[in-house]
């Protein structure tokens, strides 16, 4: 049996490789996510596991759980529109977003980051996050500290997105509890938690095409 410690200190750094890589390694155009892929899948192999055991079956994959996922996303988009933005808005001097506005220059590009987004946005950060991370996690605390995978992960969610200044990094915290709650919910199915993030940043990028993001009119 491998040192406890020992397994701290790998998973501590695994963790960290995985949150930092993408931001200081300059590699084009999302390519990182290959990278981190390739690590979550030789580590699974190192457990005699494959993606499917963290929650990807293709049993998983059911009109139910695509339903879950288009409904759950219409709900965090409504409360991060109807709520959330208002609520920060209101509060604070919140600085325009614009990491996006590129796509309002075409068509095309919308839909190039679209089917990013999907990709990354979808699978790259659910089956890191919620699918490794978060059983790492599970599998090191015990069951009633189950709570803390969540919490963990979701915070390690948002700090992830530092580049989207602090209101998006708290917004980031709240879409990973959700997420992280959804694959709970429903067995740790990581095709619901996909579908839905996916759905959302879909949304989220054809409202700040239509200059609707964070408008209620």
């Amino acid at each position: 049996m491998e040192n406890k410690a020992l397994l701290l200190f790998r998973d501590i750094g695994i963790i960290a490789f995985l949150i930092l890589f993408p931001h200081f390694v300059p590699l084009p155009f999302y390519s990182y996510s290959v990278v981190c892929l390739l690590l979550i899948w030789f580590l699974l192999r190192k457990e005699a596991k494959i993606f499917r055991d963290l929650g990807l079956s293709k049993n998983g994959l059911t009109i139910k759980a695509v339903l879950i996922g288009i409904v759950s996303a219409l709900i965090w988009v409504g409360f991060m529109q109807l709520i959330y933005i208002p609520t920060i808005k209101y509060f604070f001097v919140v600085p325009d977003y614009t990491e996006y506005n590129f796509i309002k220059e075409s068509p095309s590009k919308l839909i190039i980051i679209i089917i990013a987004a999907w990709l990354i946005g979808g699978f790259y950060e659910e089956i890191t996050f919620r699918g490794y991370i978060q059983s790492l996690l599970d599998k090191r605390l015990t069951k009633s500290s189950m709570l803390w995978s969540v919490i963990i992960t979701s915070i390690l969610f948002g700090l992830y997105h530092w580049q989207q200044d602090v209101f998006g990094m708290v917004a980031a915290v709240f879409g990973g509890l959700f997420w992280a709650i959804l694959f709970k919910k429903f067995d740790n199915n990581l095709w619901i938690p996909i579908l839905s993030h996916a759905t959302f940043d879909t949304i989220t990028l054809i409202l700040i095409y239509t200059d609707k993001f964070g408008n209620l009119y």
